[in-house]
């Protein structure tokens, strides 16, 4: 039976992987815009309405242009959009890309997400119009009918989320609260919500069962019960479109109650392993969800936790511990597999867990299903649901008003905190309960290998179009520009470089230097330094306390030498020519990393007698206005590292400062294309591209850089 079940999983994986990676949109895809004629999935849209993002699924490819993308699934964006309801079909003009998304040591991983999602390609809308009106799907009218009532409400947005699961309407200051204190699966629908309601279900079916004896006729109570907790579960389950989430926590729930009502007494962790079988096969993309891992860690810490114990603790204290359980159970496997960890987050679950499933849920179910009874007394209890969730929301902005964001987890420590958890849970006396406490210690340290005295590595993250680079000797650790920020809210220094710097050891900077002020180079220095605090900041920033960068300055770690080659002091220029030029070096090695310095700046720095750099960092992303001929020349570098984002609006690297490079015999390396490139001092001559690395070893749903892309500029 085991073996059936393993093969179905496996099986189900495989086809997943075939057929997912086929499906996928191809990179020749993006050399045009498409005529798609595509219907409306999924629909959220920006708070001013400026912008929409929408799931569609290609009905018909007009352009049939390298590839047929009919019966696709793509996120596209859309700025600027006219009223759009789900339902609808479009006939639109879109640049449709193969799904790429940055590529570095922690971090989100959105090409596993959007693999695990059945999303085969990413792009945007140039223009549309409406080709068919919406279709008459019940699901839509149920959740406007919801929408239509909870408008004047204040958390309407919020109950939205809570009862039909579209949480389109929660702000981006709405998402960042519920981050900063660990309660994101709180406010949208989850295992929790799907749970609560086949528990509703299966208490209104026992009751059904004891007032209308006459039904039992046709059902044991036990079945009867069964069947009241399968309708409900399905039901909201389906007015929330299936998602992964729902969809996991709808079948663990079934069998569950089938299980509870056929009186079987076989293990839980075996119904455990069935479930988990059951949404494989049900949803193989499962498996690259975070949220699978979660849910199903969450009832195996429950199971292990009460194991043998029920009878015991009785219903009060099992209510406790399974509450204190699951703070610290979600605290540790969040860490694991999200990566972060919000500092606030035990005790904001120790309150919001149980005020979200005894009052909050209840209260929206009885409201939902109120307001489709057509019910008139539906508003009283929407008011009181509002009153819960504002309760809510005002004591979590209390406890994560002092967190700017969740800190970043090296995947390390999160294994080892795990393992301690694990281990702790399963021991039986505190004896052995002490002997978890290595695994405890060995989740504060972080084991990376550090470079030789006399030697440094250096880090070219994949920040899109910007600039981040991580600099290390034996004891110290530099960043040279944070990322951009975009007017979207979007951070990268939170979301790529905070990451970054927690995976790859020491937390904290020593010094923070910011070549100058655009946005692609200094926009995510303030997220950066509230998570990883710097013992100096340098450059333009001023609103940062910065001090400013000057020719001349000079200072050794650990053996290795670094210097300021640009501006001078008095320099009268701002803006690119003002950049930041630092020189590293050690022994005969040498790194050189230029900001976004012109040809002018150049000229000077080939002036003064520039030594050659082993590795270049191509000044202003290769753009046609540096990288002059002669100051290639003075540097001679054998390797070059671009800092561009794939795809990039500003055509960088341009072709001929490609060429240039390579007429010299440099190797040309583009972070946008090979993710963040890794290179030592101690071996000169290797570069470690992030997404050919890690497509290689494991990660098969990462997708492969375009082939000869900057041969062919």
């Amino acid at each position: 039976m085991w073996l059936l079940l393993v093969g179905l999983a496996v099986a189900s994986l495989l086809g997943m992987a075939r057929s997912g990676l086929s499906a996928r949109v191809p990179h020749c895809a993006a050399e045009a815009p498409r005529e798609l004629t595509v219907g409306v999935l999924e629909l959220a849209s920006s708070p001013s309405q400026d912008r929409s993002r929408l799931q569609v699924a290609v009905r018909r490819d007009h352009s049939l242009k390298c590839v047929d993308l009919s019966g696709r699934r793509l996120r596209l964006n859309w700025h600027f959009p006219p009223p759009i309801q789900v339902g609808e079909a479009w006939r639109v003009e879109a640049k449709v890309r193969a799904p790429w998304g940055y590529q570095n040591p922690g971090g989100f991983d959105y090409e596993r997400w959007l693999f695990g999602n059945g999303i085969d390609g990413v792009g945007y809308i140039r223009s549309g119009e409406r080709s068919l009106p919406p279709a008459g799907d019940l699901r839509q009218r149920i959740r406007a009918s919801v929408a239509e009532r909870l408008a004047d409400r204040r958390h309407g947005a919020h109950l939205r989320a809570l009862a039909t699961g579209d949480g389109s309407a929660l702000t981006d200051a709405d998402w960042a609260l519920l981050r900063r204190t660990g309660t994101v699966h709180l406010l949208v629908v989850s295992g929790l919500h799907v749970g609560l309601v086949a528990l509703l279900g299966y208490g209104l079916g026992a009751a059904a069962a004891r007032l209308v004896p006459a039904a039992l006729v046709w059902l044991p109570a036990g079945w009867l019960a069964a069947a009241f907790s399968l309708a409900a579960m399905t039901g909201f389950v389906w007015l929330c479109g299936a998602d992964p989430p729902a969809l996991r926590a709808g079948v663990m729930s079934g069998l569950a109650a089938l299980a509870f009502a056929g009186g079987r007494r076989a293990p839980a962790a075996s119904w455990l392993a069935l479930a988990a079988v059951g949404v494989i096969c049900v949803d193989p993309g499962a498996v690259l969800t975070q949220g699978f891992w979660l849910s199903f860690g969450a009832v195996a810490v429950l199971i292990a936790g009460f194991a043998n114990r029920l009878p015991v603790l009785g219903w009060a204290a099992s209510l406790f511990r399974a509450q204190v359980l699951m703070v610290l159970a979600m605290t540790v496997m969040t860490a694991t597999v999200v990566g972060e960890v919000a500092p606030a987050a035990g005790f904001a679950n120790l309150i919001a867990v149980p005020w979200i499933s005894l009052v909050a849920v209840p209260l929206v179910m009885f409201s939902l299903v109120a307001t489709l009874a057509g019910a008139p007394f539906d508003g009283l209890g929407w008011a009181l649901a509002d009153l819960a969730v504002s309760a809510l929301l005002n004591g979590l902005k209390v406890l994560g008003g002092g967190q700017s964001h969740p800190l970043p987890v090296p995947l390390g420590q999160g294994l080892a905190a795990l393992a301690a958890f694990a281990c702790a849970l399963r021991a039986t006396h505190w004896r052995a309960r002490l002997a978890c406490l290595p695994l405890w210690a060995a989740g504060l340290m972080v084991f990376q290998d550090r470079p030789a005295e006399g030697q440094f590595e250096v880090l070219a993250l994949d920040v899109g179009q910007g600039s981040a680079a991580l600099i290390d000797t034996r004891s110290h650790r530099l960043l040279f520009d944070a990322g951009p920020r975009f007017p979207s809210g979007f951070d990268v220094g939170e979301a790529v470089v905070l990451p970054a710097i927690a995976a790859t050891g020491k937390r904290g900077l020593d010094r923070l230097i910011v070549s100058h002020g655009d946005l692609d180079h200094a926009g995510g220095a303030a997220a950066v330094l509230r998570g990883a605090p710097a013992a100096s900041v340098w450059g333009d920033a001023p609103e940062l306390n910065a001090k400013p960068c000057r020719r001349g300055e000079r200072w050794t770690w650990d053996g290795v030498a670094f210097a300021v080659l640009h501006p001078p002091a008095g320099y009268a220029r701002s803006g690119n020519d003002a950049s930041c030029v630092l020189q590293v070096s050690a022994g005969d090695q040498r790194v050189l990393l230029t900001g976004d310095i012109t040809r002018r700046v150049e000229a000077t720095l080939a002036a003064s007698g520039l030594a050659p750099a082993t590795l270049l960092f191509a000044p202003h992303h290769g753009s046609g206005s540096s990288s002059s001929k002669r100051f290639v020349e003075a540097v001679n570098p054998p390797l070059v590292f671009i800092s561009a984002g794939w795809r990039n609006a500003y055509g960088h690297p341009q072709p001929q400062v490609v060429r240039r490079y390579r007429l010299l015999g440099s190797q040309v390396w583009m972070t946008g294309i090979e993710g963040a490139l890794q290179w030592s001092s101690a071996i000169p001559e290797r570069v470690v591209a992030y997404r050919r690395e890690r497509n290689a070893i494991w990660a098969w749903w990462v997708n492969r850089s375009p082939a000869n892309y900057l041969e062919d500029l």
